[in-house]
């Protein structure tokens, strides 16, 4: 078996750990916001690993899905990646996200580049929740009605 050449991410200066830690919060970010702005070279690298976390949802199967949430560390991302994200996609094999440079920072003038998914979020479902005002005049109409009935 020959090795495989050029099969290494970008180290970007940093130790195993800190990288990793950096591609998992970039990611997860990238699945809840739809577009992160971060250098060229950690867009690219995150490009690379997006499109194969998506190709790993397009199945949708249970065990894809607890892959994608251990390299996510979060169930909750993993869930909105499979069943929010990759539907709108459509039929994509690849190209899920595109990456389009902004300028350069204004500290160490650093290229910078926003990485946006292709197709834009679905709006999240809303959930049925009762406001909390309306939640007060309830009980204090039930207090009063108990209330006047003690007294009578």
């Amino acid at each position: 078996m020959g090795r495989r050449h050029h099969s290494k991410l970008a180290k970007l200066n940093r130790s195993t750990k800190e990288r990793k830690s950096l591609f998992k919060i970039q990611l997860r970010q990238l699945i809840e916001l739809g577009k992160i702005t971060t250098t060229v070279a950690k867009a690219k690298v995150i490009k690379r690993l997006f499109d194969k976390l998506a190709a790993k949802a397009t199945d949708g199967t249970l065990a894809n899905r607890r892959r994608i949430a251990a390299q996510l560390s979060s169930h909750q991302t993993a869930n909105r990646l499979v069943d929010f994200i990759i539907p709108v996609m459509g039929g994509r094999r690849s190209g899920f996200t595109s990456i389009q440079k902004v300028g350069l920072r204004k500290g160490d003038s650093t290229p910078t580049a926003s990485l946006t998914l292709v197709a834009p979020l679905p709006p999240e479902p809303e959930k049925k929740v009762k406001k909390v005002k309306e939640v007060k005049t309830v009980i204090k109409k039930e207090t009063k009605k108990v209330i006047k009935a003690k007294t009578k």
